[in-house]
């Protein structure tokens, strides 16, 4: 047979799948090259043949035992026609060419690597049967390193992926679709089961499948990228013009990302979105030289050792950035975390972390200064936590101390309540300002104030929050610049808030035991305010004012603690004379504006606490009975630091004389309110009461006097007013001595009045002195009609003869205007006169005293308890001056002229 009719009978033969045939017709007729052997059975070969049909014929062409031998072809001069029509027929066939179009192959691989490669696609892509290619490849595994390459970077991920871990679950793959793939959707396609949900119990799956899948696609990686770089090449020779993105300005090549860096980004990525997968995929993944490669790989045909330290380097790196980007914080998170670490560091081989969740933990004298100095606010960007060159997630040494120092913080923040990521912690360390970690303490220590703890639990909770501030032991913190989470707040200010911390827990007796004994780490001064700053925020929350529970009760037992401490302190009987006012107030009812209920942090909050007493009388009936408990709150007030002058001034010190004027002006302000509040409920009694027996009977010299304007007193008489011009009844037996009263406490008002106001009382005097006159006119009439009756009535009068001698009647008027006649004019005016001058002039006194001073009665005020009765008889003078009338002292007073005075008199 000729060639020709070889090959068209070697086509023949496959095309009907007769491999034994073929066989024979190859080892009787080597007229035909291994190439062409190949390419026929490429083009003709049923797909579905059974690859163990032609496995041998294949072995024999990979054989140098079969040799192509030329001279075995020829032809008979008889069978050239023969020859010619065999030949027209070849020149139609269309042999498929080995190598597949756009999947570039080494230059120099054997033609039985390029036929196995393409036949393999050809069966999946006819078939979809993977089997049928394994059984296929199988054999020849280990014929060249590029078909070994393949079957392991291409062949066995997918064999896994579609039989072995994952079977019948979507729409498989092909090895076209495989092989043409890039880098980021492959690995996507391959691991993106081994996140999916689960049923509970089931083992996760994403160790295996780095394994198993993306580690035999990365042993490809290499050839992979350098048969895309040959390609491009060829295919960019006529653009060599045109910049390459891939080179750099010196013509050379630039390094390029390892797929690896894919893998790493995916790990990253689940971080974020499932942080305990991540965490077993990292710590279970020995990283880029943990592959299960099966039986397919020898050990001859290592990774490429150069990229392994830097694709190992890449992936420790992606464990402890994966600590960093996540947001939670809870326990079970800083311990998976601690994990990773652990795992980096066996793998970096670096020195393991001391265990730092001991708050007497030690750094080993480690300076993580001049680390903290090359950090920046970038390193925690997400896109930077995989930058090689981010000192933040490097795996080196110190990069590991001081992410164990940052978990160890978490886990001490945890156990204070105040739970906080990896990512927090190292902003707050970092970039934070002095206010934002002070916001922090208090956060942390908020949450324990709300919890019962005892004095050991707060004496470890100050270690470790001291630790938190320096990242070293109590003991250690003598010389050393603080590195930790609170190391911009200065220590007095972190003890300040440990302090404040224990005294809103009620955890007295330490609180004492550090702060207020011998080496104190505070100041005196800002402990004592510290603690009354406690006191008043306890005494503002409060509900009630009652001392013995809530916020007032708290408020009292700070200031009963504390107070033996601080001997010389004016703050502390403040606040203890604050409670006890707001104590006393407690009892009666009070509502202020829009129907809310009265809070202590109002007597605080008011302009003019004093105030609140007049609303207690207003709200509370008879209030004004309890005169001396308003006094005593008033009293208390004004030691509070809450009188007028103290509280509009925010002063919290005065001089003994203003503090003295404001309890003497605190009291005259409620005595007039309870005689205001005794009118109001028409008990004239009681407000006449405390008229004549709280109110004072004369302004004190000191008050007239221009250096003490102060002390002028312009509450009492307005009291005494209110009082005098409260009407009464003008009938009944009492009317008169109403009036009597009235004119009493109006001759006071008087005495007490500035000049300004004498007008006005004058004009209710005289009204109450018509009333008198009325009364006195009306009973005098009364009584001579009673009179008149009588003698009528008395049996053997003698009323019907005229001749009888009979006494003149008896005026009445006359003689009950006699009881109280007036002394002459120059008496009055001599008395009146001694008794103003005392008061009026009291620059002189002085003078006086040097003259011989006589026992009278003229060194007291004229008032109406200094004017005794007398009779009109002028004998009856004491000491030169006789008795004057509360209206004959009224007209002095009113500084009316002589003429009006007689006028006056002769009434």
């Amino acid at each position: 047979m000729s060639r020709a009719q070889v090959i068209l009978e070697a086509v023949r033969l496959t095309a009907n799948n007769d491999i034994a045939a073929l066989e024979q017709l190859l080892s009787s007729s080597r007229a035909l090259i291994p190439e062409h052997i190949l390419r026929i059975l490429l083009t003709y070969l049923p797909e579905g043949t059974d690859p163990d049909s032609y496995v041998g014929l294949l072995q024999l062409l990979s054989q140098e035992q079969y040799m192509f031998e030329p001279s075995a072809i020829g032809s008979k001069r008889g069978e050239e026609d023969l020859e010619d029509e065999a030949r027209g027929k070849i020149r139609r066939l269309r042999l498929v060419p080995l190598i597949m179009p756009n999947h570039p192959l080494d230059e120099g691989t054997d033609l039985l690597s390029l036929f196995l490669i393409h036949q393999a696609h050809k069966i999946d892509a006819d078939t979809g049967s993977l089997q049928l290619v394994v059984r296929l490849m199988e054999p020849f595994v280990w014929h060249s390193e590029v078909l070994n390459i393949w079957m392991i970077s291409i062949l066995l991920p997918l064999l896994r992926f579609e039989y072995d871990y994952y079977p019948h679950t979507g729409t498989p793959l092909s090895l076209e679709e495989f092989e043409n793939m890039g880098a980021r959707e492959t690995l996507q396609a391959m691991l993106s089961r081994a996140v999916e949900k689960h049923t509970p119990g089931e083992k996760i799956k994403t160790r295996r499948d780095l394994r198993g899948l993306v580690g035999p696609w990365m042993y490809g990686e290499t050839k992979r990228k350098r048969r895309k770089v040959d390609f491009g090449r060829v295919i960019t020779t006529s653009m060599a013009s045109i910049e390459d993105p891939d080179r750099d300005e010196n013509g050379d090549e630039r390094p390029k990302e390892s797929d690896w860096s894919y893998v790493n980004e995916w790990l990253l990525d689940l971080g974020l979105r499932d942080f305990p997968k991540a965490v077993d995929a990292v710590a279970q993944w020995d990283g880029p030289e943990d592959v299960d490669y099966g039986e397919w790989r020898k050990a001859t045909l290592p990774m490429n050792n150069e990229g392994v330290p830097e694709a190992k380097f890449r992936y420790a790196q992606t464990g402890v950035a994966i600590t960093y980007a996540t947001n939670e914080a809870s326990i079970e998170t800083i311990i998976a975390s601690h994990r990773v670490m652990l795992h980096v560091i066996r793998l970096m081989n670096l020195d393991e972390p001391l265990d730092l969740k001991r708050s007497d933990a030690p750094l080993r004298g480690c300076d993580l200064n001049g680390y903290i100095d090359s950090l920046s606010p970038s390193s925690l960007l997400h896109d930077r936590l995989l930058d090689p060159h981010n000192c933040l997630t490097q795996a080196t040494g110190q990069s590991m101390i001081f992410l164990n120092i940052i978990l160890a913080s978490c886990y001490k923040l945890l156990k204070l309540g105040c739970s906080r990521s990896a990512r927090a912690v190292v902003r707050l360390v970092l970039f934070a300002t002095e206010s934002e970690q002070r916001v922090e303490l208090r956060r942390a220590l908020y949450q324990l104030t709300n919890e019962k703890l005892d004095g050991s639990v707060w004496s470890s909770v100050r270690r470790q929050i001291l630790w938190l501030r320096d990242w070293q032991p109590l003991s250690e913190q003598s010389n050393i610049k603080p590195q930790g989470i609170f190391s911009k707040l200065e220590r007095t200010n972190l003890e300040n808030e440990l302090l404040r911390a224990m005294v809103d827990a009620e955890c007295y007796d330490i609180a004492v035991d550090i702060y207020c004994k011998e080496g104190t780490p505070l100041p005196v001064e800002q402990v004592e305010d510290t603690v009354l700053t406690a006191a008043l925020s306890a005494y503002d929350a409060a509900s009630n004012g009652n001392k013995t529970r809530g916020g007032a009760r708290k408020a009292s037992d700070i200031i009963s603690t504390f107070q033996s401490y601080f001997q010389r302190s004016q703050r502390f009987p403040q606040i203890n004379a604050l409670l006890s006012a707001t104590h006393a107030m407690s009892f009666y009812s009070l509502i202020l504006q829009h129907g809310v209920p009265f809070q202590p942090v109002n007597i605080r909050a008011h302009k003019d606490p004093m105030s609140l007493i007049g609303k207690i009388l207003e709200q509370n009936p008879r209030s004004y009975t309890h005169l001396g408990d308003l006094l005593d709150i008033g009293q208390s007030l004004v030691t509070a630091g809450l009188g007028q002058q103290s509280h509009d001034s925010g002063s919290i010190s005065l001089s003994k004389e203003t503090q003295e004027y404001e309890r003497i002006d605190a009291r005259r302000r409620i005595i007039r309110m309870a005689i205001e509040a005794s009118l109001a409920e028409n008990d004239f009694d009681t407000a006449y009461s405390y008229v004549v027996n709280r109110l004072p009977m004369s302004q004190t010299p000191e008050a007239k006097s221009d250096q003490s304007p102060a002390l002028y007193d312009d509450i009492s008489w307005r009291a005494a007013y209110a009082a005098g011009r409260y009407p009464t009844s003008n009938s009944g037996s009492s009317a008169i001595r109403r009036l009597e009263q009235r004119m009493e406490v109006l001759s006071q008002a008087l005495l007490l009045a500035p000049p300004s106001a004498l007008s006005d009382l004058l004009v209710v005097w005289q009204q109450c002195e018509k009333q008198m006159t009325d009364l006195a006119e009306s009973e005098a009439a009364e009584e001579k009609r009673l009179e008149e009756k009588a003698d009528h009535a008395v049996p053997g009068g003698f009323t019907g003869d005229p001749d009888l001698p009979r006494e003149k009647p008896r005026d009445s008027t006359r003689n009950a205007i006699q009881e109280e006649a007036p002394m002459g004019l120059f008496d009055v005016a001599r008395g009146a006169a001694a008794a103003l001058s005392k008061n009026a002039f009291p620059l002189g006194g002085g003078q006086r005293a040097s003259a011989p001073a006589s026992k009278t009665t003229q060194s007291r005020p004229l008032s109406v308890s200094s004017l005794g009765d007398l009779s009109d008889d002028s004998t009856a003078r004491v000491e030169g001056v006789g008795r004057v009338r509360k209206r004959d002292m009224v007209l002095l007073q009113s500084g009316k002229n002589d003429h009006d005075l007689k006028l006056g008199l002769s009434l």
